[in-house]
C-alpha cells in the first residue's frame, strides 16, 4: 500500500489544519525515482482528476513496480476547493511563487516544501489543464534545448510537444525550479473533458515504463494505439488576437486543420450585433487552442495554430 506522508500543512484562519499530501509507491526492485506532481492551481481539475486515476491504477501494480513513484494529488487544494486559480485569504497564484520561502506566508511554505519534496527525483512531471478560457488539445511543454526531456515527452500520448523558450514569468513556476520538467495539459478551461483525462493518464502511465518503472506486462493498452505527437518550438506555435472587443464566437475545434485565411471566429459587437470582425488563421497548420470565453478586449488571444507542415515539426508514425 502506498505510504502516504504530509509534506507540509497549513494552518487556516479560523482554525484546523489543511494537509498538502504526498502518496509514495515504492516497488519491491530499485529503479528511478519519479515525481508526479498535480493541483498547484486550483482551476486545472483535469490534472488532479488525472493524478486519482494515477493513483488508484498504482496501487494495483505497486509490488512490481522497478523505482519509487511519488504522486502529490493537489498541490493547493484550498484554490481547487473553489475552483479558483489563486490561493484564497492571500489572492496569490501558487505558480509565481516557487522555490518559496520556508519563513513566509503559507503559499510561500507550501511552495518551498514542495520543491523540496521532489528535489532528487529522477523525473518530474507536472499536471494541468487547460487555460480557463481555452479549449487546447493534450499537450506537452519541456524546456527550449532540453532534448532529452523533449524525447521522452514523445511516449506522453499528447498531440503536441512543445520546447519553450523560458517566459518573463518562468523562474516563479514550479516547473522551472527542476531541469528536465515535463508538464502535460489540455482539455477545456476549468472543467473535466471527455477523453482527456485518459489520454494523460495513459500518457503518464506509457512514460513509467519507458523510463523502467512501470513493466511492460502491466501497461493497460498496447503502445502502438498512442498518439505520435508533433515536436515543435516556439516560432512554429502562432497565436492569433483579436483587433477589437466584444464576443468571439468561435468556428473552429482543437486539432482541425486550417488553411491561412481560413475563418477561425468572429468578433461581434453584443449591443449593436451584426457581422463583426472576422478572425482568420494567418498560417497552414492545425488548431493548437480555442478561445471558449467569450469576452475579448482588443489583443486578447483567440486561438493558437501549430504550423505543421515544416521541417521543425515532425509526426511519427
Amino acid at each position: 500500500m502506498p505510504q502516504h506522508h504530509a509534506i507540509v500543512t497549513v494552518e487556516m484562519p479560523s482554525g484546523g489544519d489543511v494537509p498538502i499530501v504526498r502518496h509514495r509507491l515504492r516497488g519491491a526492485q530499485p529503479g528511478p525515482r519519479v515525481a508526479i506532481v498535480a493541483g498547484i492551481r486550483g482551476d486545472t481539475p483535469e490534472g488532479i482528476r488525472v493524478a486519482t486515476d494515477l493513483l488508484r491504477f498504482l496501487v494495483g501494480v505497486e509490488a512490481d513496480l522497478r523505482g519509487t513513484v511519488d504522486l502529490y494529488p493537489c498541490a493547493n487544494p484550498l484554490a481547487a476547493h473553489r475552483g479558483s486559480r489563486r490561493w484564497p485569504f492571500f489572492d496569490v497564484d501558487l505558480n509565481r511563487l516557487f522555490p518559496g520561502r520556508a519563513d513566509g506566508h503559507p503559499p510561500d511554505r507550501v511552495a518551498h516544501a514542495l520543491v523540496q519534496d521532489v528535489i532528487g527525483a529522477d523525473q518530474v512531471i507536472e499536471l494541468r489543464g487547460a487555460h480557463p478560457a481555452f479549449r487546447e488539445v493534450p499537450q506537452a511543454h519541456v524546456r527550449h534545448r532540453d532534448p532529452e526531456a523533449a524525447e521522452l515527452a514523445m511516449h506522453a500520448n499528447v498531440a503536441v510537444v512543445w520546447s519553450r523558450h523560458p517566459g518573463p514569468a518562468a523562474a516563479s513556476t514550479f516547473a522551472y525550479q527542476l531541469p528536465g520538467t515535463i508538464v502535460l495539459e489540455g482539455g477545456t478551461g476549468n472543467r473535466l473533458t471527455a477523453g482527456v483525462s485518459r489520454d494523460l493518464t495513459e500518457g503518464v502511465i506509457n512514460l513509467l515504463n519507458t523510463v523502467g518503472v512501470l513493466p511492460d506486462q502491466h501497461l493497460p493498452f498496447h503502445w502502438a494505439a498512442l498518439t505520435r505527437p508533433l515536436r515543435v518550438t516556439d516560432d512554429k506555435v502562432v497565436r492569433v488576437r483579436a483587433g477589437r472587443g466584444g464576443l468571439f464566437m468561435p468556428e473552429g475545434s482543437p486539432w482541425s486543420e486550417v488553411q491561412a485565411g481560413d475563418l477561425l471566429g468572429r468578433v461581434v459587437d453584443p449591443v449593436q450585433g451584426g457581422e463583426g470582425e472576422p478572425i482568420v488563421s494567418p498560417v497552414s497548420g492545425r488548431l493548437m487552442a480555442v478561445r471558449e470565453q467569450p469576452v475579448v478586449f482588443p489583443g486578447s488571444m483567440v486561438a493558437r495554430v501549430v504550423v505543421a507542415d515544416s521541417p521543425e515539426a515532425s509526426e511519427g508514425p
